[in-house]
């Protein structure tokens, strides 16, 4: 049964990556992301309009990583332009933290965009997709998403306690460094 799981969700999220099953929560799967793949010291770049965007700077700043944010007037989205000019100004930024879809607010960032932006540095793009992967669309592998985490109770609508990831070639370089 799980490995049928794993595959439909690979299927769902649009990627030939594996996808690892975790007993927690939306939010311990980003603690999990964050802990595995950044390192204390390392750079990152927050997108903040929203709870969850505030969340992905607590977990960062929790593990003593150094956060630059970018905050955005609540029921916005970031634009593409804005997380280039700020990975312009400071090339040391490890990895970009944002939303799919801001809980909160409901605002739904254009990832796609966004990846394509990240994918030209050596930044990670991570994203939480835990109340958009289900509702939206979302392709991992073709929009340069090298972290995606999603919890099973939002828009899965399945019963809360799991929650997935999945990393590209580049996350797991990062995560065996």
């Amino acid at each position: 049964v799980l490995g049928e799981v794993r595959e439909g969700l690979k299927w769902l999220f649009q990627t030939k990556e594996e996808v690892l099953v975790f007993a927690a929560s939306g939010t311990g799967c980003m603690e999990g992301a964050v802990a595995n793949i950044c390192s204390p010291g390392d750079r990152a770049l927050v997108i903040r309009g929203g709870n969850f965007g505030e969340r992905w700077a607590n977990i960062c700043q929790a593990y003593g990583v150094q956060v630059t944010n970018i905050d955005i007037e609540w029921g916005t989205a970031v634009t593409p332009e804005q997380i280039a000019d700020a990975l312009k100004a400071d090339d040391s930024i490890a990895a970009v933290l944002t939303t799919l879809v801001e809980t909160s607010t409901g605002v739904l960032t254009d990832i796609e965009a966004v990846g394509k932006v990240v994918a030209e540095t050596n930044a990670l793009l991570i994203v939480d997709g835990i109340s958009g992967v289900g509702a939206v669309e979302c392709r991992v592998d073709d929009w340069a998403i090298d972290v995606l985490v999603v919890g099973s109770q939002k828009a899965l609508m399945t019963p809360p306690g799991l929650a997935y990831i999945t990393l590209s070639d580049k996350a797991w370089a990062k995560v065996d460094s």
